[in-house]
């Protein structure tokens, strides 16, 4: 699967998709996982304004499950969970001096943290992860149910992107 857009969200293809937690995963050659927040949560949460890495993560060797950064904005904070266990390789440190690159380039210089996963772990089996047209499938219909907005009001969703945006 190439690129897909819905309702401006983009979804490039050769990802894994958490769709409820709007987290995106990308396994490189080297076998190591590179995390990342999807476009829909960078529209969803507002202009990134701090990024704080865990000490978990900060130590090298995860969990499943583990909080490995928090990202705030104005109106959410939310963690970044590992979908394996494993040793964090490389958590990108240029996010705490500009977390916005996170709304700029959510599946680029926004990557969050890189991961070797464990002996026996494969996201391929890990609960809640899909790729392809599940993916696009299951975000659809998140998409078209109603999102509560700042303001309070149920509104339809799109994403915004941030180079259209004043940071």
């Amino acid at each position: 699967m190439s690129e897909a857009t819905i309702r401006q969200c983009h979804f490039p293809g050769d990802l894994v998709y958490d769709v409820e937690r709007d987290l995106w995963a990308r396994q490189d050659g080297d076998g190591t996982l590179v995390l990342g927040l999807t476009d829909v949560g960078q529209s969803r949460a507002g202009h990134i304004q701090v990024v704080s890495f865990s000490r978990r993560a900060r130590s090298g060797t995860v969990d499943r499950g583990d909080a490995l950064a928090v990202l705030e904005s104005a109106k959410w904070v939310g963690p970044v969970t590992g979908p394996v266990a494993g040793l964090v390789v490389a958590l990108n440190e240029v996010l705490l001096v500009r977390p916005k690159l996170i709304n700029l380039d959510p599946y680029g210089r926004g990557w969050i943290v890189r991961l070797r996963p464990a002996s026996g772990e494969a996201l391929a089996l890990v609960d809640g992860w899909v790729r392809g047209q599940e993916a696009l499938e299951r975000y659809e219909a998140k998409l078209r149910l109603p999102f509560r907005s700042v303001a309070g009001v149920d509104e339809d969703f799109w994403c915004v992107h941030c180079n259209e945006w004043d940071v």
